[in-house]
């Protein structure tokens, strides 16, 4: 198996240690001018499958702190838009309130959304400080007897969405770095192993001609196929369909997965590989956990060469 995406790391690692582990006499790489053996490349690995899981974890969290943050952002505006009319319509001459904050947009930044909440608790105050009026008598409630009060925790709660949405991005950035030097690290090794082995053994020895390889095969990239899926609210998960492949070199399908509605290969993880001639379906619940949040896929076609084409990506998405 080659390694074509960032999903391929840890099992082509594990054919190169398991070659390794085969090998008739003990051979170590110089990395650095620093002797390193198989336990040390099983270390690696491990380091590697670690860090690859941590970042998992940062990027199912960010999917959470997203969905979390579009949701208040529609509350937060949905009040201040609320407040804006009841104040149009119990103080329509009343020149203190000629100037009311403009509703932010739903994807707005958090200057905007914060700046809006802050002229309306201000704008709240003096609205309680007014005489009582036919239409009006202090305090002011908005729908649900929501008070400035509660306002004021609304606001607090946007400001936190807008700082854990950050930190978790910060957090998956800071992951993703640490698993490509490892990865880069892994690679350059098993390139020496590779030189290595060539150097040691005859060029038609069962451990030259065994040697896992790191590049595809010649040959041609297949034809992608169609993916589509759904989410079934019954069972709460994807349901996700592909069309055949017609390449007589097909290997296998694999689907992949990134949380959240943008796929991005530096994040993609593979979620199951199945073998020419098996099922064109998959169904899976991972990544549904609260209404509103997605997972976006794409499917494989994998040649016998190596060689492999990915499909367009389809988000699903748990309606809120």
């Amino acid at each position: 198996m080659p390694i074509s995406s960032f999903a391929d790391f840890i099992p082509v690692m594990d054919e190169f240690r398991e070659h390794w582990l085969n090998l008739s006499e003990t051979v170590t790489l110089n990395e650095n001018e620093t002797a390193f053996d198989v336990g040390d490349f099983g270390s690696l690995r491990g380091e590697l499958d670690g860090v690859k899981t941590t970042l998992q974890t940062h990027l199912n969290d960010w999917e959470v702190a997203r969905v979390t943050l579009d949701q208040i952002r529609i509350t937060a505006g949905d009040r201040v838009a609320e407040f804006n009319r009841r104040i149009r319509a119990d103080f329509p001459n009343n020149k203190l309130f000629n100037q009311l904050p403009p509703v932010p947009n739903r994807t707005a930044g958090r200057e905007a959304f914060i700046s809006a909440m802050d002229d309306v608790l201000d704008l709240w105050n003096r609205v309680n400080a007014q005489p009582v009026t036919p239409v009006f008598t202090a305090p002011l409630l908005l729908r649900g007897d929501l008070t400035r009060a509660q306002f004021a925790t609304l606001r607090a709660q946007v400001d936190g969405a807008f700082t854990t949405r950050s930190d978790t991005g910060r957090s998956v950035a800071a992951t993703r770095l640490q698993r490509n030097a490892i990865q880069d690290r892994a690679m350059a090794l098993m390139k020496l192993y590779r030189m290595k082995i060539e150097a040691l053994y005859a060029e038609n020895s069962v451990e030259v001609l065994t040697l896992p390889r790191l590049s595809p095969l010649p040959g041609h990239t297949p034809d992608p196929v169609d993916l589509s899926g759904t989410y079934d609210p019954v069972d709460a998960r994807a349901e996700l369909t592909w069309t055949e492949s017609t390449d007589p070199e097909l290997a296998s399908y694999q689907l992949r997965s990134v949380p959240g509605p943008d796929y991005t290969a530096d994040d993609e993880s593979t979620l199951i590989t199945i073998p020419a001639g098996g099922a064109l379906t998959y169904n899976s619940s991972a990544g549904f956990g609260i209404p509103g949040s997605a997972v976006s896929y794409k499917v494989y076609v994998r040649l016998t060469t190596g060689n492999e084409a990915g499909s367009d990506a389809v988000t699903v998405t748990r309606p809120v």
